[in-house]
């Protein structure tokens, strides 16, 4: 704006001269005439120095506030930021450094890794040679674990780094043939002993009801011998029946049908449940935000997952003299966790990948199905189910934590 104010004032200034000059040269003001002449020679030169910088200007170049091997190593890291597997670097001092953003995000770090997880200096350490990937478990500061594919390149000692490493998340791809394998299994399992048990439960009843119409109201002790045997039989069968058609359950599990749901009608038709079978042996605590919560989820699949954890819960509470579970819904970070409280007498952390596993139990009389369905059930969502770590002076034992 200044400079085409400047430019219009010497144009201005350059034909008042002309217009001026010629009148009062004629009028015999000579002196007056040549100083508008001046005048007009002036304002001309400076309009063509003016025209003459801004041509230079136009015609300029910048010369590059970057060096050329500064910008390679500028790409170089925008292309490392943009890596979407972490990326590590290990000095000749032994110590890890995060070299991109996804591995200063897994690790909460801004370079050095402080205090690295021990399975990964150990996998370093043993066999950092070794060609290939190799699996490693991560447990990270959150409390949160995941399955890595382990990869190494050797740096030679360039710059003062020893190896390359990436660590590729490959829990999802572990989870989903995990369940794969196991309904496999289970769908073979049931299908035989189906296959055995349906003929001896129906021979068992049929034999119990004809020896019953043949020996009449009053047996001998040898009929009562038989009835009371056939009739064991016909028991045992039907509940191993029951037994293997859970685990039918688990392996037929279907794809979850994903709406978007309120979590507070979901829960009160939890604590329903919950509370016509248990009644007053064991107290429940439910903890909601305030406010609606909206997640995507089937509601007859995790109704039946977080139903699973509250029995879980209670059935371990049953054992202290005020036996009580919590139900804590909490709405953080753009995720939905649900935690599962109970004051029995704890888990071993030791166990927390053994307690997931099909046919595994340390209850008395349990059968090993609640808890890998749980976990089924909320992978299915893409969610995690996990056993947290419970501080030792709170009021709860054991915390199962669901997160969406």
């Amino acid at each position: 704006m200044r400079a085409a104010f400047e430019t219009l004032l010497r144009l201005s200034g350059v034909v008042a001269a002309c217009l001026i000059t010629a009148p009062m040269w004629h009028r015999g003001f000579y002196a007056t005439s040549l100083l508008f002449v001046c005048l007009g020679v002036l304002c001309a030169a400076s309009l063509v120095a003016a025209q003459i910088r801004i041509t230079q200007r136009l015609k300029r170049h910048e010369p590059s506030v970057v060096r050329p091997l500064d910008r390679e190593k500028l790409r170089n890291r925008a292309l490392l930021d943009h890596a979407p597997v972490p990326l590590l670097i290990q000095q000749v001092d032994g110590t890890l450094h995060a070299a991109n953003r996804a591995a200063r995000r897994l690790f909460m770090t801004d370079g050095i890794l402080r205090e690295p997880p021990t399975s990964l200096i150990d996998a370093l350490k043993n066999d950092a040679s070794a060609p290939g990937k190799r699996l490693i478990r991560l447990f990270l500061k959150d409390g949160a674990s995941r399955v890595y594919a382990l990869s190494v390149g050797k740096g030679g000692g360039v710059g003062g780094i020893v190896a390359y490493v990436a660590l590729t998340d490959v829990e999802a791809g572990l989870n989903a043939a995990e369940a794969q394998a196991l309904r496999d299994l289970l769908q073979v399992l049931s299908h035989e002993i189906m296959n055995s048990l349906t003929p001896i439960v129906s021979l068992s009843a049929t034999a119990e009801e004809l020896f019953f119409e043949n020996v009449g109201g009053s047996p001998h002790d040898t009929g009562l011998l038989i009835t009371e045997a056939l009739g064991t039989i016909r028991r045992r069968a039907e509940g191993l029946d029951r037994f293997v058609r859970g685990y039918r359950d688990l392996a037929r599990l279907p794809e979850p049908d994903l709406k978007l749901t309120e979590l507070a009608p979901l829960i009160r038709e939890i604590v329903r449940l919950f509370k016509a079978r248990w009644t007053e042996r064991v107290a429940l605590e439910v903890v909601l935000p305030s406010g609606k919560i909206m997640v995507r989820l089937d509601v007859a699949q995790m109704e039946q997952a977080l139903v699973n954890l509250l029995n879980n819960g209670a059935e371990a509470a049953l054992e202290q003299p005020a036996p009580r579970v919590q139900l804590a819904v909490e709405a953080a970070n753009d995720a939905i966790i649900i935690r599962v409280r109970d004051n029995g007498p704890g888990i071993d952390m030791a166990l927390q990948e053994q307690i997931f596993e099909p046919f595994v139990s340390f209850k008395a009389g349990g059968n090993g199905i609640g808890l890998p369905l749980a976990r089924q059930i909320v992978r299915g969502h893409g969610g995690k189910l996990i056993l947290a770590t419970t501080d030792e002076e709170a009021q709860w034992s054991t915390t199962f934590e669901v997160r969406m």
